[in-house]
């Protein structure tokens, strides 16, 4: 993968992941004074966490998906989700064909059976 859709994807994910934060940190009726004194994790940090603008080390990320009941892989799951959907992006993008969801032929000849008008 390019940079550029590694860098994509990353940035989409901590925004994804992000807003999870602070949804939940908001449902809690925690402040950030609350999330810095039950996780450690500095208010600034926090601040920028929940806006998109910067991640947190690997170790603070795993602790604050865990603390806040996302599962502690929460991020690295939103990551490799977006990566993917970078790439595939990119491919479209640059001429790639698309993967054929369903191939209409197998299914035709069933279908017809079951929705044309009954033979007399």
């Amino acid at each position: 993968m390019s940079d550029d859709i590694d860098s994509l994807g990353f940035r989409a994910a901590l925004s994804i992941f992000g807003g999870m934060v602070q949804r939940q940190r908001q449902a809690s009726r925690w402040t950030f004074l609350d999330m810095y004194e039950k996780t450690g994790i500095e208010i600034p940090a926090l601040s920028a966490l929940e806006q998109g603008r910067a991640a947190l080390p690997e170790a603070d990320m795993e602790r604050i998906s865990e603390f806040l009941g996302l599962g502690p892989d929460r991020f690295t799951k939103l990551l490799r989700s977006e990566r993917i959907k970078a790439a595939n992006g990119a491919a479209e993008s640059s001429g790639g064909q698309r993967e054929t969801v369903v191939d209409i032929a197998r299914y035709r000849e069933p279908w017809q059976e079951t929705t044309s008008q009954p033979k007399d």
